[in-house]
C-alpha cells in the first residue's frame, strides 16, 4: 500500500478516536445528570482492498453514535413501576384506615389484642357501654340517672362512629382529588412527550441520534408509568404511547384525558377521552388505585328488610368497604332498637318513639344521617323501658340489652355473628388486608429496584470507566498522529533523496 494510503488509515484512526474522546467528554459532563444514558461510538472497518494477493484495510470510520439502552428493561420497568405505585396507594390507604381505628379503639390495633395507652374510648367500648346502660336501666327504670345514662351512651356511640366515618369520607375525598391530579399530570407529561417527539424527529432527520432528547423523553415516560399502565412502541422514528391499547401519544399529537363525576355514590368518577368521550381504562398506577378507592359502589343504605345485611370485604375500595361496615353496625342496631322502643310506652304512659332518628328527614337512616332523638336528649323520661309505664316493667330494656348477643342481626362475609363478632371481623379484615397490601408494596418495590439496577448497569455513566476510556482514546489518537508524523518524515526524506 502506498504511503498516501497509510496516511489515510492513520487519519481515519485520529478522526474516530477524536469522536470517541468527544463522546467520553459528554458522558463525563452528564455523570450526575438525572436520566442521562451513556453514549457510545460504534466504529467499523472501512472497505478493504486487495493488492498482490494481500488483503488490507483502508482504515476505520464512525458507524453511529448511540445511547446504551435496553428497550426490554425499560418496558419491564414501566410495567412494574405502575404496579408499584398502585400498591403504594392501596397500602397507604389501608394503613390510614388502621390508624383511624387505633385512634378510637382504646389503643388496640386492628391486628392486635394487646392494650396500650394510645386511646381512651374505642368502638367496642362504646358498644359495651351502650348495652351496659340498658342493663342498668332494666334494674331500675324509675331512676332518672339510669335513663340519662342510656341517652348519653347512645349519643357517645353515634358520635364515635360518625367521627370515624367523617375521616373515612375525607380519605375518600383525597382519593378523588388524587385521581384528578393524576390525570392532570398524565396529560401534562403526555404533552411534553409529544413535544419531544417532534424535536427528536427534527434533530434526527440526518440519521443521527438525538441522545439527550431521548433521555429526557425516557424520564417522562418513567414518570408516566407511575401514574398509569402505559405501553410504548416506536416505528420509523415515531413514538406511540398507549393506555390499555388506546393511543395517548402518537408522534407530535397527545390525546387529552378528562375526569367526569364528583366521586359520589350517584356520580362516580370516570376517566374519558376528551375527543371521543369514550371511557379510558386505567388499571394500575396511582391513578388506577385512586379511582378504585374513590369508588363508592359498595356503599349503600340499609333498611329493615335488608337485615341481616351481608357485609362483604371483597370490594375494590377499602374505604367504601370500611364505611359500609360502620354503616351496617350502627344502622342495624338503630333499626332493632327503634322497633323495640316503638313497641312499648314511656314512663308517662305515652307511646314509645324512635331512639335513633335521622338528621335530615328526607334522607334514609345511615351513618351519615343519624342521631339520638332530640326529644330523648331533651327529656329522658320519654325513653321506653317496658311494655307498660309501671316501674317494674323492664321487658323492653332487657330485650335491647339482649341484642348484644343476638347472632341473627349481623353477617360478615356470609358468617352470622353478634355485634361484637361483627366489629372484630371488621378490624381483623383491616389488619389482614393492610398486611397483605404492605407486603405487596414491599415486594413490588424490591422488584422495581432490581429492574432499575439492571437498567442502570446498561445505561448509567461510570466515572471510572469513562476516565479509563479517555486515556485509551487519547493514547490511540497519539499513536495515529505519530503514524502521520512518521509518514511525513519518510516522505520528506524521499523528496530530499530524489532532490
Amino acid at each position: 500500500m502506498s504511503s498516501f494510503g497509510t496516511y489515510g488509515i492513520a487519519y481515519s484512526g485520529m478522526y474516530v478516536n477524536q469522536a470517541s474522546l468527544a463522546v467520553t467528554s459528554t458522558n463525563l459532563a452528564n455523570v450526575d445528570t438525572t436520566g442521562a444514558s451513556r453514549v457510545r461510538v460504534s466504529a467499523v472497518d472501512k472497505t478493504t482492498i486487495t493488492s498482490g494477493g494481500t488483503t488490507m484495510g483502508t482504515g476505520v470510520s464512525v458507524e453511529s453514535i448511540t445511547r446504551a439502552r435496553d428497550k426490554y428493561l425499560d418496558s419491564t420497568y414501566r410495567t412494574q413501576n405502575a404496579d408499584c405505585s398502585y400498591d403504594s396507594v392501596k397500602s397507604g390507604n389501608l394503613e390510614y384506615i388502621d390508624e383511624i381505628l387505633v385512634e378510637y379503639d382504646s389503643g388496640t390495633t386492628a391486628d392486635s389484642t394487646t392494650d396500650s395507652t394510645t386511646g381512651s374510648s374505642g368502638v367496642q367500648q362504646e358498644v359495651n357501654s351502650f348495652f351496659t346502660a340498658w342493663s342498668t336501666l332494666s334494674t331500675d327504670s324509675s331512676s332518672a340517672t339510669n335513663r340519662d345514662a342510656v341517652v348519653t351512651a347512645g349519643t357517645s356511640l353515634v358520635s364515635t362512629l360518625t367521627s370515624i366515618d367523617k375521616q373515612l369520607q375525607q380519605l375518600q375525598t383525597d382519593a378523588v382529588n388524587g385521581a384528578k391530579d393524576g390525570v392532570d399530570s398524565l396529560n401534562d407529561l403526555a404533552g411534553q412527550v409529544a413535544d419531544l417527539n417532534q424535536q427528536i424527529s427534527k434533530a434526527e432527520v440526518n440519521g443521527t441520534e438525538a441522545s439527550y432528547l431521548r433521555d429526557q423523553r425516557d424520564v417522562l415516560l418513567d414518570n408516566m408509568s407511575a401514574l398509569a399502565n402505559i405501553s410504548t412502541s416506536e416505528s420509523s422514528g415515531t413514538l406511540q404511547v398507549t393506555l390499555d391499547g388506546a393511543t395517548l401519544v402518537n408522534g407530535s399529537k397527545a390525546n387529552k384525558l378528562v375526569i367526569d363525576g364528583s366521586g359520589t355514590t350517584t356520580d362516580p368518577l370516570t376517566v374519558k377521552w376528551a375527543d371521543s368521550k369514550g371511557v379510558a381504562t386505567i388499571k394500575s398506577g396511582s391513578i388506577g388505585a385512586y379511582l378504585e378507592d374513590a369508588d363508592q359502589t359498595d356503599y349503600e343504605t340499609i333498611d329493615s328488610s335488608s337485615i341481616p345485611y351481608d357485609s362483604k370485604t371483597t370490594g375494590t375500595s377499602s374505604i367504601s368497604t370500611m364505611r359500609q361496615q360502620i354503616n351496617d353496625l350502627i344502622t342495624t342496631l338503630a333499626v332493632k332498637v327503634n322497633a323495640l322502643q316503638t313497641a312499648g310506652v314511656d314512663s308517662n304512659g305515652e307511646a314509645g318513639q324512635d331512639f335513633f332518628t335521622t338528621v335530615d328527614a328526607s334522607q334514609p337512616l345511615s351513618i351519615t344521617n343519624i342521631q339520638v332523638s332530640t326529644k330523648l336528649t331533651a327529656d329522658a323520661s320519654k325513653l321506653v323501658a317496658g311494655s307498660s309505664s309501671t316501674d317494674s316493667d323492664n321487658t323492653i330494656a332487657n330485650k335491647i340489652h339482649d341484642l348484644a348477643s343476638d347472632t341473627t342481626l349481623y353477617q360478615s362475609d356470609g358468617l352470622a355473628v353478634d355485634i361484637t363478632g361483627f366489629y372484630k371481623a371488621t378490624t381483623t379484615w383491616v389488619g389482614t388486608a393492610g398486611d397483605t397490601a404492605a407486603s405487596n408494596y414491599t415486594t413490588q418495590t424490591s422488584l422495581v429496584t432490581q429492574i432499575d439496577n439492571q437498567r442502570q448497569s446498561v445505561s448509567s455513566i461510570s466515572l471510572d470507566e469513562e476516565l479509563s476510556n479517555m486515556m485509551m482514546y487519547q493514547k490511540a489518537y497519539t499513536a495515529n498522529s505519530k503514524v502521520l508524523s512518521t509518514i511525513d518524515s519518510l516522505l520528506a526524506d524521499l523528496i530530499k533523496d530524489l532532490g
